[in-house]
């Protein structure tokens, strides 16, 4: 499918998990995909792209992936703000660095990259913006208070900017995944004692048994980034192996 050809998509976080998943899905379909890396360590994650340094908490990072979409690529159809981080800690346990980090990374960015990318989608006719939430927007965990906040901000925030701009021909959804088999869940295992039973814990609360892989949620993105989505904004939708309907 060409579902992306002449769109130029923007996807932060690309050089690991549902990012890196996400960037090849939209090139795979024809688009130009400027994937947003941490730092240069994640480089060669975002192989195949035209990949940019973009530390999403910071504004001047968002400024120069802005004009680098201009001057690269003549605007933006797409974004997919990806970047995110999870710690650990109930109210008492976590601390205020903690808590405003992870604000700041999972649900600050999306404003920040709102607003470098809505006027350039304007200018486009329109365009698409898809947001990482998670199955924490719409369904409680342990120990993940900040997490948890953040991501029902990102599903909040999603609702309001679909609103927003509506008129402007740009839909804004979001994807709430369940757990994931990437790096980041991965390292959420190897912090305890017994790995494995961790994994098993975490797979048994998903009534399809298993754990996500990437593309599974990457193919929801592309779905919600494309043409065939089109009568589709403001929705929050689960990719999480039934997780949502215990």
């Amino acid at each position: 499918m060409d579902r992306f050809a002449n769109k130029v998509a923007l996807v932060t976080g690309a050089g690991t998990g549902i990012g890196r998943a996400t960037a090849a899905r939209l090139a795979a379909e024809g688009a130009t995909v400027v994937a947003g890396v941490l730092d240069e360590t994640q480089l060669a994650g975002a192989e195949g792209h035209d990949a940019i340094v973009l530390d999403v908490t910071k504004a001047e990072d968002w400024e120069r992936a802005g004009a680098h979409v201009d001057a690269a690529h003549g605007g933006l159809d797409i974004l997919v703000n990806n970047a995110g981080v999870i710690e650990f800690g109930t109210v008492e346990e976590a601390s205020e660095e903690s808590w405003w980090r992870v604000l700041d990374i999972n649900l600050a960015s999306v404003f920040r990259g709102g607003k470098m990318a809505v006027p350039r989608l304007r200018a486009r006719g329109g365009g698409a913006i898809v947001n990482l939430a998670s199955i924490n927007s719409i369904r409680g965990n342990t120990r993940t208070v900040a997490y948890s906040a953040s991501k029902g901000g990102v599903m909040a925030l999603t609702m309001a900017m679909a609103l927003d701009h509506t008129a402007d021909g740009i839909r804004v959804n979001c994807v709430c995944p369940g757990s994931i088999d990437t790096e980041m869940i991965q390292s959420m295992f190897d912090s305890v004692n017994d790995a494995e039973a961790m994994r098993q814990a975490v797979v048994a609360k998903h009534p399809i048994g298993r754990l996500a892989r990437p593309d599974e949620v990457a193919a929801l993105i592309a779905f919600l980034a494309s043409d065939d989505a089109s009568f589709m904004t403001g929705l929050a939708v689960p990719v999480d192996g039934g997780r949502s309907i215990r």
